[in-house]
């Protein structure tokens, strides 16, 4: 099995490489609102959320 990667950009929220290191600094902060946005029980249910644009890291 792949280890998941950490995030050395600082950009994902969960700690955990989601691919907004390639996001522009527009489409980064519309991402992050979502993020904020969702509820703690959705971040808890799936905390790689479906707002990753590359899965679990590249």
């Amino acid at each position: 099995m792949e280890k998941i990667k950490g995030c050395p950009c600082g950009r994902s929220p969960t700690g955990v490489c989601i691919g907004w290191h390639a996001l522009s600094e527009e489409k980064y902060l519309e991402m992050k609102k979502k993020y904020e946005e969702t509820s703690e029980a959705d971040k808890k249910r799936n905390p790689f959320n479906h707002r990753a644009i590359d899965g679990l890291g590249e």
